[in-house]
């Protein structure tokens, strides 16, 4: 081979440029390096077979078929849901159960104690009269949120007729009265309040809020909810509101104030000293000593009338002793607490005209000489008070 030759088959290694010499072709070829593709890469389509215009039309005129089972397993899934809580559920837990348990799942209204019959006090203290007249005879007093019964339920010139608690029956003014019995039903509240204070300030808010209304010692408030220092009293018409938790005895609403020692009946009845005094009044705006003994005793623990003549009833008679010389009436027989009975101060023969309240020994609470205020009376150097004792009751 010529040197040029040599020099060509070094260039172009891998090239033939020409076949064997025995070969039918001078053109040059090129070894093929590349790795021939399988499959129909490359092969030519059929576009009327692809692309038919026939199955394009049946494609995107064909209807949908619905998916049934798709929409009916959820509904039968809701229905038998429906079936389990308020069909079967029902009928079935209660065969399961014993009847104490059934007992317990059962949610019964709550008891109420006040029919249509009764009527709610809805004023800090009204005046039950022997007439329908605003000058009839004063036979009492009821405080707020005190019961009443409707005795015939006749209205008599802008009055009612109504039998109290402790069985008082006189005429209240129709005004006066309230038929929301909510705020008292005790059942519908966990708590019981009683006011053992002078008097009470119910707030429209717990904090710097208005007056609703004032409240007078030994009356009933049912609560909600307590918070520190307060309580959430009910109102009527749905109202509410907030009074503090000094000067008030928490309940349960059925529970009573457990009787206590005759000191604290006396620091109750002391509050009152020198307050006004209206015949058979028990509030802060009038007051009798009849009615004071009945409120004071009630935040103590004792249940007491609220007229004279069944105060000349209660508790236990004292025997007074007289000294066998003098005749004179032993004043040390007279303890803190007890109800002492007088005759009318000109008239003796006119027995139990009023009642005054021992506060200490030789120490009266009674009505003042003018008959305008509650004043303490010294009467172990007083004869003349003295002699004008005609009974004395116990009740603590």
């Amino acid at each position: 081979m010529s040197r040029l030759g040599r020099y060509f088959r070094r260039k172009f290694r891998g090239i033939s440029f020409f076949r064997d010499i025995n070969g039918s072709s001078n053109e040059p070829i090129l070894e093929d390096k590349i790795t021939p593709l399988a499959g129909d890469f490359g092969k030519q389509e059929n576009l009327q077979e692809v692309w038919k215009l026939d199955r394009e039309d049946e494609y995107l005129h064909r209807p949908r078929r619905i998916q049934w089972a798709r929409i009916l397993f959820p509904v039968l899934i809701f229905f038998l849901i429906i079936a389990l809580l308020f069909w079967i559920l029902p009928t079935i837990l209660p065969m399961l159960l014993t009847e104490e348990e059934r007992s317990v799942m059962v949610l019964d209204e709550p008891q109420r104690v006040y029919n249509s019959e009764y009527r709610r006090v809805d004023e800090y203290v009204t005046n039950l009269l022997e007439k329908p007249d605003v000058k009839s005879l004063r036979l009492t007093q009821l405080l707020y949120n005190e019961p009443v019964r409707l005795y015939d339920g006749i209205e008599k010139n802008g009055y009612l007729l109504v039998q109290s608690v402790d069985n008082l029956i006189g005429y209240i003014r129709v005004e006066d009265l309230s038929e929301d019995m909510d705020p008292i039903e005790p059942y519908l509240h966990p708590f019981r309040l009683v006011v053992s204070d002078v008097s009470k300030n119910i707030m429209s808010h717990p904090s710097n809020g208005t007056l609703e209304i004032e409240v007078m010692m030994n009356t009933v408030l049912y609560s909600d909810q307590k918070r520190d220092g307060v309580y959430h009293v009910a109102l009527p018409d749905g109202k509410s509101g907030w009074v503090s938790s000094s000067g008030v005895i928490e309940l349960g609403v059925i529970d009573q104030i457990e009787k206590v020692s005759t000191r604290y009946f006396v620091s109750s009845v002391l509050s009152f000293v020198n307050s006004t005094y209206l015949e058979n009044g028990i509030s802060r705006k009038g007051l009798s000593t009849e009615g004071l003994a009945f409120v004071a005793a009630s935040v103590n623990g004792v249940k007491l009338p609220r007229t004279m003549s069944g105060l000349m009833e209660s508790g236990e008679e004292i025997e007074l002793r007289y000294d066998e010389v003098t005749g004179d009436l032993l004043i040390d027989s007279i303890e803190a607490g007890d109800l002492v009975f007088l005759s009318h101060p000109t008239d003796p023969s006119v027995k139990n005209y009023e009642m005054a309240i021992c506060t200490d020994s030789g120490v009266l609470l009674m009505i003042s000489q003018s008959r305008t205020t509650l004043r303490l009376q010294t009467f172990s150097n007083n004869e003349k008070l003295i002699s004008r004792i005609t009974s004395v009751r116990r009740v603590f």
